[in-house]
């Protein structure tokens, strides 16, 4: 399924990428991420107004379902469980509640999330564009003598790749490796290999940099290269705008302080911005302009929500 996905995100992005590239070739990559996350979550819009009309729902009939839970509270029997499941069941039904509505959007997002992990770990492979600079490049590669030898000692330190016995003897193999390979490894390979062209490394660059970050590196392989300060920010800013999002998410619940699922969703928001904060770093650093974007998007998103659903009503 993912790879399914990452074969049609792939043939988006790329379509955007090319109309990016054909204005500026610089930060193309990172403004197409920004843009083709905008379009996910306009797209999205529908489903994150019928969340908040559940949520909002939910809320209005919470003592009704606090009755019913109360009613088998000291019954903990197979059928009596199975009983209040039913009478919840057909509550829910009556009253045109979907307990589980406010969980479609991040069910959908995370699919997209992972192919687009897929996408940027293997951009050259999407990417036309990206496509044809790792090819010059491994063709380039090939013409010196021992270049097998060579790439397996620039490879040998990177958990990405995966080396099989034929990788290296052909054009394509050398290809599909070079997207994974680090900034430090780059050096290496334009130091080892000088007939590769000077501006098709530019070029490279300039697609796949963006506010000084290479998009495909993960923020992890870029400590210690110059550039600690701008990766702690980056890290920071896409853990304080989970943060954000999480808190405005929750703006209008204000009437459930104390209930059970309120406090667990509290301690999800202080857990969920670390963890992407980790995520961020530990992956793709495109993956960490995506969240930024998403969080940007969604904390300007969810402001308008709140205003439109005090103006439209509870039940509405």
């Amino acid at each position: 399924m993912i790879d399914s996905l990452a074969k049609i995100l792939g043939v988006v992005l790329n379509q955007v990428f090319d109309v990016i590239y054909g204005l500026s070739p610089v930060g193309s990559l990172g403004i197409t991420i920004i843009l083709f996350t905008i379009f996910v979550k306009v797209l999205m819009l529908p489903l994150m107004l019928n969340q908040q009309k559940s949520m909002k729902r939910m809320q209005k009939v919470q003592p009704e379902i606090q009755k019913i839970q109360d009613k088998y509270k000291n019954k903990k029997d197979p059928e009596s469980q199975k009983q209040m499941n039913q009478e919840l069941g057909e509550f829910y039904q009556n009253n045109k509640i979907n307990p589980l509505g406010g969980c479609l959007p991040l069910i959908i997002q995370m699919p997209i999330f992972l192919a687009l992990f897929r996408v940027l770990q293997r951009a050259g492979t999407y990417i036309t564009k990206l496509h044809d600079l790792y090819y010059l490049i491994a063709t380039k590669i090939t013409t010196v003598q021992g270049y097998e030898v060579l790439l397996k000692e620039i490879v040998k330190d990177n958990p990405r790749i995966k080396l099989s016995e034929d990788t290296l003897k052909t054009v394509e193999g050398i290809q599909s490796i070079l997207p994974q390979l680090t900034t430090n490894a780059w050096h290496t390979i334009t130091s080892k290999f000088p007939g590769i062209p000077a501006d098709t490394i530019v070029n490279k660059e300039n697609i796949e940099y963006f506010l000084g970050i290479s998009l495909v590196d993960s923020p992890s392989d870029l400590m210690g290269q110059g550039v600690i300060v701008a990766v702690v920010l980056f890290v920071f800013i896409s853990g304080f705008t989970t943060f954000l999002s999480s808190k405005v998410m929750t703006m209008g619940n204000k009437q459930q302080q104390n209930d059970q699922a309120l406090q667990t969703q509290k301690t999800m928001n202080m857990i969920f911005p670390l963890l992407t904060a980790w995520m961020t770093y530990s992956l793709p650093a495109g993956l960490g302009i995506y969240w930024i974007t998403s969080n940007i998007f969604q904390i300007v998103q969810q402001i308008g929500i709140n205003k439109y659903m005090e103006k439209v009503g509870e039940g509405e």
